[in-house]
């Protein structure tokens, strides 16, 4: 069964109790007043290997009008299965997600019928020493973590849209605001993008791409990614030092000036040219040398320099990495594997139930499980 998307859980379990209290199987079998066997159980163990045997103590009476008959184990079987992946591409924005859900996969049936020849009286009640069998096809199943990609077992395991779902969250957390400046500046810097991926998302900003701004985002052969996605915030000059000896000196390297304008309660800012006369009142901060797409300024709140991408420019890059598959956003490069994990899980709800030689069955009420490795 393929794990998929949990919903309405809440209204599954109503239904299910509704139902359980207004049918009851066993209720169906006996006639109100009839005496039913006493009966108790002691499991052997909680936890055992799939196929192997599982050891118990069965214990009842009947009253002195009913004979017992013989008794039976019924087995129910759930599921649990839980799929995750985690996101590796990014140095600093961490994002995992998971998956999970239980299910009964097959309602409770004997496996296992003992004649009441079997069991010993111990001078109080009979006593039944024995075993059931378990199936060796509900061995505990786990996958992940993998060198080599499997895609049709990644199919087979998770929910149908769950790497797009992925994909999509990484992508829109990276480029919804400039938050995660520096985890989308690595991922342009250190993915292997094509030069036709690049173009190719190019082509549909030709609008911001009047003076060959998106073009520089096309690696050359003497070029370098970080040297492409840039900000310059000081530069070198000559200056006169002592004794009238020129000198290099670093002083900021502003290119422009801005000033924060409040439109219906949002703070948007305006660029304006280095000479740019402020009325009274207006305050001017300074722009620094960037990439075309960014914008490198001094931010009087944080008392520093600040870059974030123009939002203008923002889908650019939303295109751009959107391109890349779930399967390079979750790859370990230093681990060298894929980093997802599923796991599939058996459970056994057991109960054990005596026959008198009228048909009157009594069995055990109290929770006992198992767990199939």
């Amino acid at each position: 069964m393929k794990l998929q998307y949990k919903i309405g859980g809440i209204a599954a379990v109503a239904v299910l109790m509704a139902s359980c209290s207004m049918h009851d199987p066993y209720g169906d079998m006996v006639n109100v007043g009839d005496a039913l066997p006493t009966v108790s159980l002691e499991l052997g163990t909680t936890v055992v290997n799939a196929g192997d045997s599982v050891s118990f103590k069965g214990k009842y009476y009947t009253d002195g009008e009913h004979e017992p008959d013989h008794s039976e184990i019924w087995v129910l079987v759930s599921q649990t299965e839980s799929a995750a992946a985690t996101l590796r591409l990014t140095p600093s924005y961490a994002y995992s997600v998971s998956v999970g859900g239980t299910d009964t996969i097959r309602a409770s049936q004997t496996v296992a019928s003992y004649p009441h020849s079997e069991a010993e009286w111990n001078g109080h009640e009979f006593e039944l020493n024995v075993k059931f069998p378990t199936s060796r096809t509900l061995r505990q199943l786990t996958w992940g973590n993998i060198s080599e990609w499997d895609q049709e077992k990644f199919d087979s395991y998770y929910p149908e849209n769950f790497s797009q779902g992925f994909v999509n969250t990484v992508v829109t957390s990276l480029t919804q605001d400039s938050t995660y400046y520096d985890d989308l500046r690595y991922v342009y810097v250190n993915y292997n993008f094509t030069t036709d991926q690049i173009n190719g998302v190019i082509a549909n900003y030709q609008n911001l791409n009047q003076n060959g701004e998106l073009s520089q985002l096309v690696l050359t052969e003497t070029a370098d990614k970080s040297d492409i996605w840039y900000t310059k915030t000081t530069k070198e000059v000559q200056v006169e030092g002592p004794g009238g000896r020129p000198q290099t000196e670093e002083v900021p390297n502003v290119i422009g000036k801005y000033y924060i304008e409040l439109v219906n309660g949002v703070s948007v800012y305006r660029e304006v040219p280095l000479d740019y006369v402020a009325p009274d009142g207006v305050r001017l901060y300074d722009v620094y040398e960037s990439s075309p797409w960014l914008f490198c300024r001094y931010d009087d709140n944080v008392g520093g320099i600040v870059t974030t991408v123009r939002s203008n420019y923002m889908p650019v890059f939303k295109d751009l990495i959107s391109l890349i598959p779930f399967t390079d956003w979750i790859y370990d490069s230093v681990e060298g594997q894929y980093s997802v994990s599923f796991s599939r899980k058996y459970q056994l709800g057991v109960t054990f139930k005596v026959f008198d030689t009228d048909g009157n069955i009594g069995y055990t009420t109290d929770a006992f499980t198992i767990d199939l490795n």
